[in-house]
């Protein structure tokens, strides 16, 4: 047992081997039955009274402050609008399996709320997009040079707090991603790229009347020197009213492969990065195969609901 917990709860039980009998000793179903009696007796314990009294101090569930219908209209309106560049709309869970960020992304699991029947609760869409395609493409129910597009409007819950006004533990996302397969000349990458940027400036400027998007790319480790000039080509050459520019002023991020980028709109006299997103290699990882391709981007649905509303 390590850590600071551990030593606390070794002091308090007198036995310093209990989390890593309930980690490694039990099978996943004897420690779900158990935790589901644990959580049981639990809330029998609770009164009424104390159960409010829990509910006041909980950020995790208290009420979103936007506008609902608001929020909801143009929920609608960006996957509509995303839906004339080719994005299949998909209804997301709101649980993904257990491990669905940190295991093939560099995200600290204590940054998701965990959950029973080997579940968390839905932190990142895209992650869950990626392991839905990739099961399909296991299951042979979409072959694995054909390129696929979905995207979602999805409320995500994430455990950090946060100190900036208009921020909450739970918030709806934008989110679209691509997948397909290596041929070279990052014929992929530049398709992917060019198709995500595209929807986003539609998005942004005839949804949300957001004005001009400008998009700053970044290299990430993992490609070649030449990799971003081929691509800041392609985009300029597909999207010649757009600005494009290379940040060298970016910091390191093993979190994605090769590019990653950020959108900027400027709102009210105010500068928002508004999206980001890049290539990452989680398919990669969970298919085994090096060939795999996979392009995620998301937006802050909700932030733009809230600079529309005045609550920013």
């Amino acid at each position: 047992m390590t850590g600071k917990i551990g030593k606390i709860i070794a002091q308090r039980t007198g036995n310093s081997e209990l989390i890593e009998i309930l980690a490694d000793k039990l099978s996943g179903a004897d420690l779900n039955s158990l935790l589901l009696e644990v959580f049981a007796r639990r809330a029998q314990q609770v009164s009424a009274p104390e159960l409010l009294k829990q509910y006041d101090k909980n950020r995790f569930v208290q009420p979103g402050e936007t506008d609902y219908l608001h929020l909801l209209e143009r929920s609608l309106q960006t996957l509509q609008c995303l839906k004339r560049h080719d994005f299949k709309a998909l209804q997301v869970s709101p649980l993904s399996q257990l491990g669905t960020c940190s295991v093939v992304a560099t995200v600290d699991q204590d940054k998701v709320v965990s959950a029973l029947r080997n579940c968390e609760v839905l932190s990142d869409a895209t992650n869950a997009l990626a392991l839905h395609i990739s099961s399909q493409k296991k299951q042979k129910k979409q072959t694995g040079d054909t390129h696929i597009k979905y995207c979602t409007v999805q409320r995500h819950v994430r455990s950090q707090p946060f100190q900036i006004k208009g921020f909450s533990p739970h918030f709806t996302i934008g989110c679209m991603v691509s997948s397909g397969i290596d041929t070279g000349n990052y014929t992929f990458e530049k398709k992917a790229i060019g198709e995500h940027f595209a929807a986003l400036v539609d998005v942004l400027t005839t949804v949300f009347k957001t004005g001009a998007v400008k998009f700053r790319l970044q290299q990430r480790a993992g490609y070649g020197e030449a990799f971003i000039p081929t691509v800041m080509k392609y985009l300029q050459e597909r999207l010649p009213g757009v600005e494009i520019t290379r940040d060298e002023s970016a910091g390191s991020n093993n979190y994605y492969q090769g590019l990653q980028f950020k959108a900027d709109i400027f709102v009210q006299q105010r500068h928002f990065e508004i999206a980001d997103g890049g290539l990452v290699n989680w398919t990669q990882q969970l298919l085994n195969n090096r060939k795999e391709r996979f392009f995620i981007s998301g937006f802050g649905l909700e932030l733009l609901n809230k600079l529309e509303e005045g609550l920013l």
